[in-house]
Order: C-alpha cells, then structure tokens, then sequence
C-alpha cells in the first residue's frame, strides 16, 4: 500500500505520461497533415501554425491528476 505522498507522485507521473502521449500522437498527426499539403502545395506559415499542439502545463498535469484521484477516492 503506498503512503499519501508516493500515491500523489504516481498519480503526477501517470498525468504527465498521459499527456505527454497525448501530444506526441498530435504532434505526429500535425506532421502528417503537414506532409499531405506539402504534396498538395497547399502548405503554408500559416497552416503550419495551425497545426501545432497546445502544450501542457502543471495547471494541466495536476488537473489530469485530479480527475485520476477521483476514480481512487469511489469505492
């Protein structure tokens, strides 16, 4: 049974890897897209931009981690 503080730390580390993998999966989608209008010549600055994954912050991380807990906390 882990304590409170090692529970808090993997809960963290399971949000970080989850979004983490979230956005490397965006990131290989954006490339993709990016590919196509490449080959299309429709590529652009602009639509390059478009395409580029938010990136996560501790706000988000700890949000992740909450709704994790939730599901530790119902019995």
């Amino acid at each position: 049974m882990a304590n409170p503080f090692e529970l808090r730390f993997k809960l963290l580390e399971m949000s970080t890897d989850f979004l983490e993998h979230q956005a490397a999966k965006q990131q290989e989608l954006a490339i993709e897209a990016w590919n196509l209008a490449q080959e299309q010549g429709t590529a652009t600055i602009e639509f390059w931009k478009s395409l580029q994954p938010a990136t996560y912050t501790v706000e988000d991380i700890k949000s992740k981690a909450e709704e994790l807990y939730e599901f530790v906390e119902k019995k």
